[in-house]
């Protein structure tokens, strides 16, 4: 007899290892894609694991000791990682209710074997027989374990898509209202458990089979309500960014017109100069004719102070696009490049009735070779190309730098991450380029290749055009 209780002591002792270490395997992947450093995720899911095995060991019972887990691992997240603190404290509590909404579903297979064993006299007169089925039961409840907790940390990381944005306190209290609250209801759960146990000394489950189903339908819908969080949590943030964006938006159109009242300005003065020539023809001519060398000197002097000045003042906006608005955005540009010592070189040219935007199109300008620039300070011999072509129904624009790093990415499918100091323009840039794109029916694609980035822009055109 007290063999065979040794061998059921064997075995229920390595089913609560292989969960706990099940457990801590899949709260390391959880957690990875919110981390910046793989072995961060790693000694999360250690850390999560040894404290789960410390409680279990403890001669004293921990209730809901997997909390304690979650807690620990929370510190060991920000000890080693010290950002974004009010989204690893999210995280910790959607695990802590993830393995615990999993376990009401993984936990079938040990019911159905204890219903099985009662109702089965054959198995209650071979206790040889009973450890074998529950060794059986008990490896079907860990292979289900780790499907469940797979399928729902594939699908928590499909949902969350914006992992690398920062969660402010105001978000956080936003994600754990009904987080909480599922808690809550999980506590009252437990004790509602205690209570009919000491009260009647049987475990309510065995006297109502309707509190486990109640208790599943509980566990869906707050797994329901995580899931729900995150898709409310993730609008409400696209609208903000979507409102930072059209503002960004507003502004650079508001200073591209700017320019362009600037330069209508020097071209008026341009034609009131043209307008006097023939004035100044005349006064010359009869200072020539009157044989007034010193005069006629000084007075050809000024005018032709007057005629550069104009010339440099129209030459900075020569963006050579065939369009006044993309001319002033190629043409600042190029100043900045030159100012800062980058080879700026432009074979850009606007496609004329081809139903495009001018504004759309600086947009994709200003923005792109803003990054472009930006990611060319990084090298020693810095370079911006520009070009442009069309192709069937297709107008592709083509950006490429040199950029000493490396691009990172902010999801599958999505456009690198900004590289931009300011937090406040982070990511705005490549985000407003690919909206104007979508606007016509295009796409956005970066390629790097060693320290070459191609930035590419596919617009579709409105009106059947040539190839160029």
């Amino acid at each position: 007899m007290r063999g065979i209780e040794l061998y059921w002591e064997v075995v229920m002792n390595l089913s609560n290892i292989a969960e706990i270490i099940i457990e801590g395997y899949f709260f390391c992947c959880f957690v990875r894609p919110f981390i910046r450093k793989r072995h961060v995720a790693e000694w999360t899911g250690i850390t999560y694991f040894l404290m789960m095995l410390f409680l279990w060991l403890v001669p004293w019972e921990v209730r809901h000791s997997d909390l304690c887990g979650m807690a620990g691992a929370f510190v060991v997240m920000y000890l080693l990682e010290r950002r974004n603190l009010e989204q690893k404290l999210f995280l910790s509590v959607t695990g802590s209710l993830l393995f615990w909404i999993e376990s009401g579903f993984a936990l079938i297979p040990r019911n159905i074997y204890f219903v099985f064993v009662l109702m089965t006299k054959y198995l209650n007169e071979r206790e040889w027989l009973q450890l074998f089925c529950y060794l059986l039961f008990e490896i079907l409840y860990c292979v289900l374990q780790g499907i469940l907790l797979h399928f729902m940390v594939r699908l928590m990381h499909r949902i969350y898509i914006r992992k690398e944005e920062n969660v402010t306190k105001k978000e956080l209290g936003l994600l754990l209202l009904p987080l909480f609250s599922v808690l809550v209801g999980r506590f009252i759960l437990a004790f509602v458990v205690d209570v009919y146990l000491k009260d009647t000394g049987q475990y309510i489950w065995n006297v109502h089979g309707e509190y486990e189903w109640l208790k599943i339908i509980y566990q869906v819908v707050s797994f329901s309500a995580v899931l729900l969080t995150l898709v409310v949590y993730q609008k409400i943030r696209e609208a903000k960014q979507r409102e930072k964006e059209d503002a960004v938006l507003l502004e650079q159109q508001r200073r591209i017109e700017i320019h362009i009242r600037e330069v209508e300005g020097l071209y008026r003065e341009v034609k009131g100069l043209r307008h006097d020539m023939g004035n100044h023809v005349v006064v010359l001519e009869n200072l020539f004719l009157n044989h007034e060398g010193e005069e006629l000197k000084q007075y050809f002097k000024k005018l032709k102070e007057e005629l550069l000045m104009a010339q440099d003042s129209l030459g900075g906006y020569g963006g050579g696009s065939k369009n006044p608005v993309t001319d002033i955005v190629l043409a600042e540009k190029k100043r900045q490049a030159k100012e800062e010592g980058i080879a700026f070189e432009s074979g850009f040219h606007y496609p004329q009735d081809a139903g495009l935007n001018a504004f759309d199109i600086s947009v994709i300008l200003n923005n792109s070779l803003a990054n472009a620039l930006e990611a060319a300070r990084t090298c020693d011999i810095p370079y911006v190309k520009i070009r442009s072509w069309r192709r069937r129904k297709a107008f592709m624009i083509e950006v490429e730098n040199n950029f000493s790093g490396t691009l990172k990415t902010t999801g599958d499918g999505e456009l690198p991450q900004s590289t931009k100091q300011d937090e406040e323009q982070h990511g705005f840039g490549l985000a407003n380029i690919r909206r104007v794109a979508q606007k016509y029916y295009g796409d956005v694609d970066i390629v790097q290749e060693g320290e070459r980035v191609r930035l590419n822009v596919m617009l579709m055109l409105r009106a059947e055009e040539k190839d160029t």
